[in-house]
């Protein structure tokens, strides 16, 4: 990373190595069993460990004045991820049709990691200036019943309802180098920093009754109705405390017309709840930025909800050569949730997630998959997809309306498959690319701006020895970089006062993978 100052002189030069180890296991297991003819239970079960330790080595060079004034840190961060899921379903089929289900399913993930960083004096004695210790475990728990029967001719209904909790315990401790507080050893031998909401638990209970409609009109239309019912209750304890109860009415549409064998319309409309990331409630570390060590939570988040517009034609090519669709979709967004202003006053700037009004975005998207059949090659497939986007909200830091965080102005997407049934072996590429200078993120003290190179990635898959798969993948084939440009303001992004912009770019390089899949 290299940044200049406003005067457009240098400021400094980063450059940073990070090597994460990372070790999964993971067991998955799944029953089936037919308790009769009309009736049948699944079961299945996983459990996963992920052990990712980071290294982290830093030289930073003061290039502002003559002397090339250096600092090296180093970073260790280890790293640990438990989770398991247990589920299950049972359904009952009855003489006339009619279909009876009820499943359930609990789950939780357990995550801790401890970041720790040290300078490196050029004596190669060590000083810690940073300790941030994140902890939290989501937990999840679902049933939904449902029963499903035949109205009249062609038209059948499925009503039921679900339950859903989930919770999520969230811990954060910050300990930072000082010269006047004791350190203690909880804080990693540095003085303790009071981060508000750092300690907190959220807990959802949401419950859907809900009423699917399948209505099959004539041999070329058909037409599905549902009506969901949200009622959910969010609560907060610990640091904070605070409940609230939400409603939403979710209806959707979808209707279907072939106009001919290969020609197909359809029509999609919906109300969509957005379930809310219980992160953004509570206080987290911050991951992109050396300069803030924490991101702050917001305890009176709405869901944020939109209107999804949807209509998508679909054309098959003759003698099975491929599918061409164009889709066009509106989203109209209430409640949209972006970064938002928290400062607790002038000398403590803060942004959280928060909701902030309306906001709209429209894509345009068409999409091709075709066996090259009349190139004399049946067995390879090529696929591409183009899409253009746009948006727009009222941003909550300045008087501006802008395109939507995070949210790219389109993309160029293909790949290739070809099969060789004789050999039991196929291959492939793929190729992905985002139009650049869209991919922004506004905050309250910088503006951020990603974009790349185009990303490509190939693969080698035979089956022998008895039905054993083995596939050879391999990403970045082109060893991009990922770049990112940053401009800081001193102070509220508002009072418009340049501070630096960074130029950043990382590179992951390629890398090969052999995955080896058997049943027995």
């Amino acid at each position: 990373e290299k940044s200049i100052l406003p005067s457009e002189h240098p400021n400094d030069f980063i450059d940073q190595t990070q090597i994460r180890d990372n070790t999964t296991f993971s067991l998955s297991t799944n029953l089936d069993y037919e308790l009769g003819k009309r009736s049948s239970v699944r079961f299945n079960a996983l459990f996963a460990e992920d052990d990712d330790p980071t290294e982290v080595e830093r030289l930073t060079v003061d290039l502002r004045g003559d002397g090339f004034q250096h600092r090296f840190e180093r970073e260790d961060i280890p790293g640990t991820k438990t989770n398991w899921e247990v589920g299950g379903d049972y359904e009952f089929r009855r003489d006339n049709g009619d279909r009876f289900k009820i499943l359930a399913i609990a789950n939780k993930n357990d995550t801790a990691n401890t970041r720790e960083r040290w300078d490196i004096f050029d004596d190669f004695t060590e000083q810690k200036n940073l300790f941030l210790d994140t902890a939290s475990i989501l937990e999840e728990r679902i049933v939904r019943g449902s029963y499903t029967m035949d109205l009249f001719s062609g038209q059948d209904i499925e009503i039921g309802a679900e339950r859903a909790e989930t919770i999520l315990d969230s811990n954060l401790a910050l300990g930072l180098l000082s010269l006047t507080d004791p350190g203690a050893s909880a804080y990693g031998g540095l003085s303790e920093v009071n981060i508000p909401n750092a300690n907190t638990r959220v807990e959802e209970v949401r419950y859907e009754p809900f009423a699917i409609h399948n209505w099959r009109i004539n041999s070329r239309m058909s037409l599905e109705t549902s009506f969901v019912y949200e009622a959910s209750e969010i609560s907060m304890s610990g640091d904070v405390t605070n409940s609230r109860n939400f409603n939403f009415f979710k209806p959707k549409l979808d209707y279907r017309f072939d106009i001919t064998p290969q020609l197909q319309l359809r029509v999609f409309i919906e109300k969509f709840v957005r379930q809310l990331s219980f992160t953004d409630f509570v206080a987290t570390s911050d991951q992109d930025d050396e300069d803030s060590n924490t991101l702050a939570g917001n305890s009176n988040l709405r869901p944020d909800y939109w209107w999804n517009y949807n209509f998508l034609a679909e054309y098959r090519l003759p003698d099975d050569q491929g599918v061409i669709s164009a889709n066009f979709y509106h989203h109209r967004h209430k409640d949209f949730l972006q970064r938002i202003d928290v400062s607790s006053g002038p000398d403590e700037i803060r942004s959280a997630a928060g909701n902030i009004g309306t906001g709209d975005m429209v894509v345009f998207e068409v999409k091709g998959s075709v066996r090259l059949k009349r190139l004399g090659m049946p067995n390879v497939l090529f696929t591409t997809t183009a899409n253009v986007r746009d948006s727009w909200v009222k941003d909550s830091f300045v008087d501006v309306t802008r395109r939507f965080n995070n949210y790219h102005r389109g993309e160029f997407n293909w790949s290739m498959r070809h099969d060789i049934p004789t050999l039991r072996m196929n291959y492939g590429f793929e190729m992905r690319n985002r139009l650049d200078g869209g991919t922004k993120r506004w905050d309250i003290e910088d503006i951020e701006n990603d974009h790349a190179n185009p990303y490509f990635t190939g693969f080698v898959e035979v089956i022998a020895f008895d039905d054993i798969t083995f596939r050879l993948n391999a990403r970045n084939l082109t060893d991009v970089e990922v770049c990112r440009d940053r401009i800081r303001y001193e102070g509220h992004i508002a009072d418009n006062i340049l501070e630096e912009v960074e130029y950043m770019c990382r590179g992951f390089g390629r890398t090969i993978s052999l995955q080896v899949t058997g049943t027995f």
